[in-house]
């Protein structure tokens, strides 16, 4: 109920009959044995499986074998007391403070990554560079992001590849090939976006998360993404 509901220890307290306290003690050491038995739904499938499980988006010539489509998220949290902490939680995109978590899905919408959580003020590149993503990628693999995602250089020397829509780079407006690729790109990418939409169905991630559940944050997180795993393929395969 806290994580689907968002929930308050108040409110749930009082419909089971138990202290705040009680509430509070059994979601944190829930959360944390939840995250542990379930942090197995959210793994990187080999390439074979990936292959046999896309869309069929991605069967036309030039993304066949796209293996990542990253993205970053962020929560909103409420706002934290301590001036250090309120400047690097806050977001100059959201208006707010948050925490940013960096995910990775699989073309047929299954989340086969999850970063640890940043400070709103980080850039979506650095949470990239700094998190384990990287290790995640093998030779050849190829990954989709936003323009925002500035690693492709990051990527060539894992012998990997990126796909992001073309830059402006000072000009006043693409060219035909230039709207033709952004248009595909971004028509893939839906993915990502629906795979967050999912994980956002938990209001207790959707709505601002209480400063006292911040040090459990990647738990939620990862036990989010583990049971939006179970839902059907946002992509068909057929």
């Amino acid at each position: 109920m806290k994580l689907r509901l968002g929930s308050t220890s108040a409110d749930l307290a009082q419909r089971f009959g138990i202290g705040t306290t009680t509430v509070s003690n059994v979601f944190t050491t829930w959360i944390k044995i939840l995250s542990k038995e379930l942090g197995f739904l959210v793994y990187n499938p080999s390439k074979d499986v990936v292959k046999e499980t896309l869309p069929p988006k991605f069967k036309k010539p030039g993304y066949s074998n796209v293996r990542h489509i990253i993205d970053c998220t962020e929560i909103f949290i409420e706002t934290p007391s301590n001036p250090t902490v309120r400047a690097a939680t806050w977001s100059d995109y959201k208006h707010h403070n948050t925490a940013k978590v960096l995910v990775s899905i699989t073309p047929n919408g299954a989340f086969n990554f999850v970063s640890k959580a940043w400070g709103g003020r980080t850039s979506d590149v650095n949470v990239t560079r700094e998190s384990s993503f990287y290790d995640m990628c093998e030779p050849y693999d190829e990954v989709m992001a936003d323009r925002g995602f500035t690693i492709a250089e990051d990527l060539i020397l894992r012998h990997c590849k990126l796909h992001i829509p073309p830059g402006r780079r000072g000009k006043e407006q693409f060219s035909k090939a230039e709207v033709n690729k952004t248009k595909k790109i971004a028509n893939l990418r839906i993915y990502v976006e629906q795979a967050i939409s999912r994980l956002k169905t938990f209001r207790l991630i959707k709505n601002e998360l209480p400063i006292s559940l911040l040090n459990n944050i990647d738990a939620i997180v990862l036990v989010c993404a583990a049971l939006c795993n179970l839902y059907s393929p946002l992509g068909k395969t057929k």
